[in-house]
């Protein structure tokens, strides 16, 4: 699989191998692209936006979405089944969540008519004057996308960028490139401008970095660790590039005395063993009000037993593997330095003999007796591992959940929605779903609080973030100019 370049993919590059983490099978050879990729694609990119993609108007791109939307729709087990073989994820997420996911997504931005180029203001200083706000665009987008989503993430960063008439380099992770280059045939095939949409696998050091540093790229939007988002951000200051950037997280779930315990207990696990954990939103923390914590932990150990291991690309299996060797390693050992601090797990699914032996896994975790002070609280463990703190108060919750440096999701299970409303407006965090989890919709801006990043992805606003405003002041009386500015006087006279 070769890069796309301006319309055509290249394969000029080192060719990798790429085995799937939960068997070890092969899934593909992709070409990696290397500094020389990362140039040629913001050269197209940069002809394109100038000369052909900046004289488009929204109707046309919004047809060319979604016709993008219908090819990725006609082959969608297809991006299923690589997605999964890729990442390791189970063949369930990715036929029933990410790909639907990332199509509805695409056909949203292809039909919304919440962006508007312009619109008109008065000045209320200026009666005889009018004025036109408009959103133009950015120009070259560099799109530096993770490696537990790669699809969906793919989608999310070209769909709005494109909207927005804005041209884009996207580098998918080299853990994870296969959807994106298959989506990069079927932005052929619907026919966009060659230039307008340039796909380059790589490294961040040889293609990440070249797009943040590179003056020509307007604007970066970056999805993954907060280590790295401050890398970027340190790069994209040099030459005052704008920045988007959804970082970590540890997300709490808040589960109050009237909660619906079955219901918040299916919620809970789903929010944080979906994806085996391996998501920024994923909820990590379980803050529990001590009167229901025994019944709650009872009832959720009793659903995850039954939660199906296997090899992941059975459409049966519940359970993803990890999907790279780095990840399982620090997994490992955030949860060995968690119990060695003093933390006790409480239930920990066994899989050996379940699962493919060659396979990254991890078994699903609980950690009850966990306090602020401990690692396994205040790291993003980004694994399938749940922490446990007990309350006693909804404002100790409260404290509790907002004591983290990060600020991306939150989850709060109750059956009083006026209480809900009120302590969900008090969570420090980008998204608060109550009594749901991972609820995902286009319409719905996402980003985080704090040390989660900056920005928004998704809905009006993420398109806007793909936009910069412009100000036209328009005096229609070009023939009655009577002004006093700044101590002078400029008139008729």
């Amino acid at each position: 699989m070769g890069n796309y370049l301006n319309g055509e993919f290249v394969e000029d590059g080192k060719k990798t191998k790429l085995v799937s983490p939960a068997d070890g099978s092969e899934v593909a050879t992709v070409v990696l692209g290397s500094r020389k990729s990362a140039i040629e694609a913001i050269d197209a990119a940069d002809f394109a936006f100038h000369n052909t993609w900046v004289k488009t108007s929204i109707g046309e791109r919004q047809k060319l979405l979604a016709k993008l939307a219908t090819l990725v729709q006609e082959k969608s087990y297809e991006y299923a089944r690589m997605e999964s073989a890729n990442t390791g994820k189970t063949m369930r997420q990715s036929t029933l969540m990410d790909i639907p996911l990332g199509i509805s997504h695409i056909e949203y931005f292809s039909s919304t008519q919440e962006f508007k180029f312009s619109r008109e203001i008065t000045h209320p200083e200026y009666p005889d004057t009018t004025g036109i706000v408009q959103n133009a665009p950015m120009g070259v987008i560099g799109a530096i996308a993770p490696w537990n989503v790669p699809f969906l993430m793919a989608v999310w960063k070209i769909a709005p960028a494109i909207l927005a008439g804005n041209t884009i380099v996207l580098k998918p992770s080299h853990h994870t490139p296969v959807t994106a280059l298959m989506l990069a045939g079927d932005i052929q095939e619907a026919g966009f401008p060659p230039g307008v949409i340039n796909i380059v696998a790589g490294t961040g050091t040889e293609v990440g970095n070249t797009l943040c540093t590179d003056d020509r790229v307007s604007m970066i939007s970056f999805t993954g660790s907060t280590q790295t988002g401050k890398k970027i951000m340190g790069m994209a200051a040099e030459n005052l590039k704008k920045v988007t950037l959804e970082l970590g997280g540890k997300s709490p779930n808040i589960v109050l005395p009237d909660a619906d315990l079955e219901h918040a207990a299916k919620g809970i696990l789903f929010g944080i063993f979906l994806n085996s954990g391996q998501l920024c939103e994923s909820g990590s923390r379980l803050l529990v009000h001590r009167s229901v914590k025994d019944r709650l932990l009872k009832t959720m150990e009793k659903h995850l037993r039954g939660m199906k291991a296997g090899n992941p690309l059975d459409m049966e299996t519940e359970i993803s593997a990890i999907t790279t060797q780095d990840q399982l390693k620090k997994i490992t050992n955030l949860v060995d330095e968690g119990t060695s601090q003093g933390a006790t797990v409480v239930f920990q699914r066994q899989l050996a003999g379940k699962v493919p032996g060659n396979g990254l896994f991890f078994p699903p975790t609980i950690l009850d007796n966990v306090t602020q002070s401990m690692t396994v609280a205040r790291e993003e463990i980004f694994g399938p591992v749940l922490t446990v703190t007990e309350f006693s108060h909804t404002d100790e919750a409260i404290r509790i959940a907002n004591s983290s440096k990060y600020g991306l999701a939150s989850g709060l299970w109750t059956r009083d929605m006026k209480a809900a409303t009120n302590i969900g407006s008090q969570i420090e965090a980008g998204t608060v779903w109550i009594n749901d989890y991972h609820l995902l919709s286009a319409a719905a801006p996402r980003g985080g609080f704090k040390k989660s990043g900056i920005g928004r992805e998704l809905g009006l606003e993420g398109i806007l973030e793909y936009t910069q405003t412009r100000h036209l002041f328009l005096n229609e009386h070009e023939s009655d100019f009577d002004r006093v500015a700044y101590g002078l006087i400029i008139s008729d006279e």
